[in-house]
């Protein structure tokens, strides 16, 4: 086989990415697509995102089983160092990114207020129910909520179905749960900041419990992956507010996790796409909009990778949805921004 030919195999090359100074975010993961026809290709599209690479790989793969003269690119990185990049233009190797995918449902409506995202419009984008798209610039795709996770050996019978619940059981457990719980650290996690501020909406509740996780010196985490991980590797007992599509995949390939949607509420966050103003092919990133919320795709996230879909079915609990909209901008204000982590901190940092 030539070089030209082994370039462009059908299949997904992965590498790992260290920081490039002259870049104001970091890639976490790439993974490139070759065409699978010939060695050229009719476009690449570039898109950087929150989901894990792993997942995206189902998706991608059924995108281009539809399109195969279209190479794929694709940059995971954090909610925030997504933000970055389509704010400030910026490219990995002279290429742009085409389409920006975050479970940070405000700072991506940010991007589109701030006029950071281009229009698109489609038979499959008009279909959209009005929670899942916000001026024809961002679309939703998945709707998946925020649980609690458990070790269920770390428990004797039924854990805590509510945050009250958990709330009494920690207080009166703290020798037995003391470095044995986690959750999302809002100052590093975009998605983390979107779910303490939503609970901080919800209920009182929420405070007391991060005052008792301060207490318990909980481990504060970037993301529902790591904390699954802990979870998994008996280091933790609970993790609070970790993504249920994640916590459910690990679940269903055996990991020993209990799984709790809590009954006083449960957020349930919209995973989202833009495509950026500085788009080189708007109309390639418009199609892979179409082909996640088309029939096919919706599918595809249904049964095929670890997120849910847009319209899911025997939902669980009491689901309250963040919606789409300009509310989600209250708390990116930066006055109340500072004021919001400074109050967690003295609720959760300060009781360390």
């Amino acid at each position: 086989m030539n070089i030209l030919a082994r370039c462009f195999a059908p299949m997904a090359i992965t590498f790992a990415l260290a920081a490039n100074p002259a870049q104001a975010f970091e890639i976490e993961e790439a993974r490139s697509y070759p065409a699978l026809r010939d060695a050229g290709a009719s476009a690449v599209l570039h898109i950087i995102g929150t989901t894990d690479a792993d997942t995206m790989d189902g998706l991608i793969r059924a995108y281009r089983a539809q399109q195969p003269e279209i190479a794929l690119v694709y940059h995971q990185a954090s909610s925030r160092d997504v933000f970055s990049a389509v704010e400030g233009g910026e490219s990995f190797d002279g290429q742009s990114y085409d389409l920006a995918i975050s479970s940070a449902m405000d700072l991506q409506i940010k991007l589109v207020n701030d006029g950071y995202a281009r229009p698109h419009r489609s038979v499959a984008t008009a279909r959209l129910p009005r929670w899942a798209s916000w001026r024809e610039r961002i679309f939703g795709f998945t709707r998946e909520p925020a649980v609690i996770a458990y070790d269920p050996r770390a428990f004797e019978g039924t854990p805590p179905q509510s945050r009250f619940e958990l709330l009494s059981l920690l207080r009166g457990s703290e020798a037995r749960f003391a470095g044995r719980v986690a959750t999302y650290d809002p100052k590093v996690s975009g998605l983390g900041y979107l779910f303490a501020t939503q609970d901080s909406l919800q209920s009182d509740t929420y405070w007391r419990l991060m005052e008792v996780f301060g207490n318990l010196s909980a481990k504060l985490s970037c993301c529902s992956g790591e904390m699954l991980d802990l979870l998994e590797e008996g280091e933790i007992a609970v993790a609070y507010n970790v993504l249920g599509s994640y916590a459910q995949a690990r679940r269903d390939a055996g990991a020993s996790i209990a799984i709790v949607y809590p009954e006083d509420y449960t957020l349930l966050m919209v995973r989202t796409a833009l495509i950026p103003k500085t788009s080189d092919n708007p109309g390639v990133a418009g199609g892979f909009v179409d082909f996640l919320v088309s029939p096919e795709g919706q599918r595809v996230i249904a049964g095929e990778v670890s997120l849910a879909p847009a319209l899911p079915e025997g939902e669980t609990g009491t689901l309250i949805p963040v919606r789409l909209g300009p509310g989600l901008l209250v708390f990116l204000d930066g006055l109340k921004r500072r004021a919001f982590l400074s109050e967690w901190e003295d609720a959760v940092t300060e009781q360390r």
